[in-house]
């Protein structure tokens, strides 16, 4: 085919063009795919929760489990009781806590030992002392998973599970499956179960493989949130792990409790709190997550 001198000109000129138009083009569309695929990641999928004095106070549980066992004990192990009372038995678990690295993420073990020792030292055989000690035990455990939760925290949960995966992460022994708010969590871990415990990011990541058990698509560590009331374990470990975090420090901080704080908003309480936002009630849990999520 021939081509006349102007048509040839015209085609030379978009022939030269040419490259410079479509890198532009593949650069916006680069552009384009990182920002969408940043969005898609920022998205909140799932929630973890500490549960101790976040969901729960954890005093008066402990309290109303260790006087209703002790009281167990006084009926069953008699010899136990006349020779220790329950402040002794408290002093003794915490000796042997400090005598022992073994028991820092095994509660549960720390409590059956020190049940164990002190019936030992009251007269009881080692095999009858080892069985006296496990009945003690599930007596303990079962009335540990007996809490109150705060106001608000059953009517919060049950509107978070609609859009979120719920998961626990304690390192404590209470079992949240078992309490009367089990059913709105799809698992629940424990400092026993994988022997670490929070602020360690073991324990988190151990969380985010559990929620991706859960979901057809796999997420990233930014797309949970964890929220507690320790800073030390919430907080700062929840962000070490890639996570974000809510810290309820339930001390009123705010002018009004409900109100979320979003630690973005002040640049120097972001750097203080380490958070993503700062609550002082769980009343205050569901606008804080739409809050967030508002933002990515």
């Amino acid at each position: 085919m021939r081509i006349c001198r102007p048509h040839k000109s015209i085609l030379i000129s978009i022939f030269s063009i040419w490259p410079a138009f479509t890198t532009k083009h593949t650069r916006v569309l680069n552009e384009i795919k990182i920002k969408l695929k940043a969005a898609m990641t920022s998205v909140i999928k799932a929630i973890t929760f500490d549960l101790d004095d976040t969901l729960w106070p954890l005093k008066p549980t402990l309290i109303r489990a260790e006087t209703e066992c002790y009281q167990w004990l006084q009926k069953n192990a008699k010899a136990l009781t006349d020779k220790f009372s329950l402040a002794d038995i408290g002093d003794y678990r915490f000796k042997l806590f400090s005598s022992s690295a073994a028991f820092k993420n095994q509660i549960s073990q720390l409590r059956i030992e020190t049940i164990k020792t002190m019936a030992i030292e009251s007269g009881y055989s080692d095999e009858d002392a080892t069985a006296l000690s496990a009945e003690a035990f599930e007596v303990h455990y079962e009335l540990r998973q007996q809490v109150n939760c705060y106001d608000g925290v059953e009517s919060m949960l049950e509107t978070l599970q609609k859009d979120f995966i719920l998961g626990s992460i304690s390192n404590g022994n209470a079992d949240v499956k078992q309490t009367s708010i089990g059913r709105f969590f799809s698992f629940a871990l424990s400092a026993e179960q994988l022997n670490i415990s929070k602020p360690q990011a073991g324990i988190f990541t151990a969380a985010l493989a559990r929620i991706n058990g859960h979901l057809d698509s796999a997420i990233i560590a930014s797309q949970v949130v964890h929220i507690g009331d320790d800073f030390h374990c919430d907080v700062v470990g929840a962000k070490r792990a890639g996570f974000k975090a809510i810290w309820l420090t339930k001390d009123q901080q705010q002018d009004n409790a409900s109100t979320p704080y979003l630690a973005t908003e002040d640049i120097e309480a972001a750097k203080h709190y380490s958070a993503d936002a700062v609550i002082s009630t769980p009343a205050a849990i569901v606008s804080t997550v739409n809050a967030l999520q508002a933002l990515n």
